[in-house]
């Protein structure tokens, strides 16, 4: 079986960016943020590297180019990485298809799942920066389908947002069950975190309705 893993809030979480707007000695509360512009400027495409985002972030904020490489090694590349979502990776590796999906940059997803130990259970990525469009734009989740009829299923902590796109390209939606968000309708399955995942997953995989 084929699985579509959201990045941000089902392997990883970043947490609120914000709270560390004091290495960029801006307000927290200011709107827009300039952090989130500055994200939102390589998360779809816009910028290319990582350079250019310290470069861009460093004249929304007026902070040094050092400080804006600190504040990146302390949001994007140091989520929270759970050590049991480091097993659930590798045992799910070891007998299904796996792919990652997220609005993120490609060179920090590499850099966070390398650091992990894990990037090389990914047959691929499937991240915003590249396809310069960001979920829920149909571009991504035909990038993320199988070459043949191997099933899919789309596991998002994000109902509404992501999983409801997913459906339509006929991938089974397993959603993280998430308490800032009321699914739109049922999805397919319900898990309480990541880590229920294997147990879900039957020698057949996880049906439509299941």
């Amino acid at each position: 079986m084929q699985l579509v893993l959201d990045y941000g809030g089902v392997i990883v979480d970043h947490g609120d960016e914000r709270e560390q707007s004091h290495i960029l000695g801006v307000d927290p509360e200011s709107d827009p943020y300039p952090g989130w512009l500055a994200y939102f400027a390589f998360r779809d495409g816009f910028v290319q590297t990582t350079s250019g985002y310290v470069e861009l972030l460093s004249t929304l904020t007026g902070a040094s180019r050092d400080a804006c490489r600190e504040y990146l090694e302390t949001t994007w590349l140091d989520p929270e990485f759970p050590e049991e979502h480091v097993d659930v990776l590798r045992n799910l590796a070891a007998d299904h298809t796996l792919v990652l999906f997220g609005n993120m940059a490609r060179p920090w997803v590499e850099t966070v799942l390398s650091e992990h130990g894990v990037l090389e259970c990914f047959d691929e990525l499937v991240v915003s920066s590249d396809l310069r469009r960001s979920k829920p734009h149909p571009k991504g989740y035909v990038e993320c389908l199988p070459a043949g009829d191997e099933p899919v299923a789309f596991v998002s902590d994000e109902y509404n947002e992501d999983l409801l796109m997913g459906e339509t390209f006929g991938m089974t939606s397993v959603w993280v069950e998430n308490d800032d968000e009321t699914p739109y309708r049922e999805p397919d399955v319900r898990i309480s975190t990541f880590a229920d995942l294997p147990d879900i997953l039957g020698t057949d995989g996880i049906q439509p309705g299941h």
